[in-house]
Protein backbone atom coordinates (compact mmCIF):
# COMPACT_ATOMS: atom_id res chain seq x y z
CA UNK A 1 0.00 0.00 0.00
CA UNK A 2 1.65 3.01 -1.19
CA UNK A 3 1.36 6.71 0.19
CA UNK A 4 0.48 10.02 -1.77
CA UNK A 5 1.67 13.15 0.05
CA UNK A 6 -2.07 14.60 0.37
CA UNK A 7 -2.19 10.80 2.03
CA UNK A 8 0.39 11.32 4.54
CA UNK A 9 -1.22 15.06 5.12
CA UNK A 10 -4.62 13.65 5.75
CA UNK A 11 -3.19 11.66 8.49
CA UNK A 12 -1.39 14.18 10.04
CA UNK A 13 -3.93 16.06 10.17
CA UNK A 14 -6.08 13.31 11.76
CA UNK A 15 -3.55 12.49 14.59
CA UNK A 16 -3.80 16.16 15.33
CA UNK A 17 -7.01 16.21 16.33
CA UNK A 18 -6.76 12.73 17.72
CA UNK A 19 -4.02 14.52 20.72
CA UNK A 20 -5.04 14.86 24.09
CA UNK A 21 -8.35 12.68 23.89
CA UNK A 22 -9.07 9.59 25.54
CA UNK A 23 -8.65 5.91 23.91
CA UNK A 24 -12.32 5.68 23.74
CA UNK A 25 -12.79 8.74 22.25
CA UNK A 26 -10.03 7.91 19.31
CA UNK A 27 -11.83 4.45 18.90
CA UNK A 28 -15.26 6.51 18.48
CA UNK A 29 -14.26 9.03 15.90
CA UNK A 30 -11.98 7.18 13.78
CA UNK A 31 -15.05 4.73 13.52
CA UNK A 32 -17.00 7.67 13.12
CA UNK A 33 -14.65 8.68 10.22
CA UNK A 34 -14.90 5.16 8.66
CA UNK A 35 -18.60 4.75 8.41
CA UNK A 36 -18.75 8.14 7.07
CA UNK A 37 -16.04 7.39 4.40
CA UNK A 38 -13.77 10.34 5.92
CA UNK A 39 -11.14 7.93 6.25
CA UNK A 40 -11.12 6.83 3.15
CA UNK A 41 -12.58 3.74 3.61
CA UNK A 42 -15.75 1.67 3.60
CA UNK A 43 -16.30 -0.39 7.33
CA UNK A 44 -15.57 -3.83 5.22
CA UNK A 45 -12.33 -2.50 3.50
CA UNK A 46 -11.13 -1.27 6.94
CA UNK A 47 -11.95 -4.64 8.86
CA UNK A 48 -10.23 -6.22 6.20
CA UNK A 49 -6.97 -4.84 6.63
CA UNK A 50 -7.41 -4.69 10.55
CA UNK A 51 -7.56 -8.65 9.81
CA UNK A 52 -4.55 -8.60 7.72
CA UNK A 53 -2.53 -6.46 10.51
CA UNK A 54 -3.74 -8.04 13.64
CA UNK A 55 -1.08 -11.20 13.21
CA UNK A 56 1.59 -8.59 13.14
CA UNK A 57 0.59 -6.28 16.63
CA UNK A 58 1.08 -7.05 20.38
CA UNK A 59 -1.53 -8.23 22.16
CA UNK A 60 -2.13 -4.17 23.76
CA UNK A 61 -2.11 -3.35 20.32
CA UNK A 62 -4.51 -5.87 19.19
CA UNK A 63 -7.13 -5.32 22.24
CA UNK A 64 -6.84 -1.79 20.28
CA UNK A 65 -7.80 -2.46 16.72
CA UNK A 66 -10.43 -5.15 18.29
CA UNK A 67 -12.24 -2.47 20.13
CA UNK A 68 -12.33 -0.45 17.26
CA UNK A 69 -13.72 -3.22 14.97
CA UNK A 70 -16.18 -3.64 17.03
CA UNK A 71 -17.68 -0.43 17.39
CA UNK A 72 -17.54 -0.60 13.08
CA UNK A 73 -19.98 -3.38 13.52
Amino acid sequence: MEFNPQDMKKMSQIAQRMKGKSEDEVVKELAEMIRSGQGGLTPQKAEQMFQMILPMLSNEQKKKVQKLLKELR
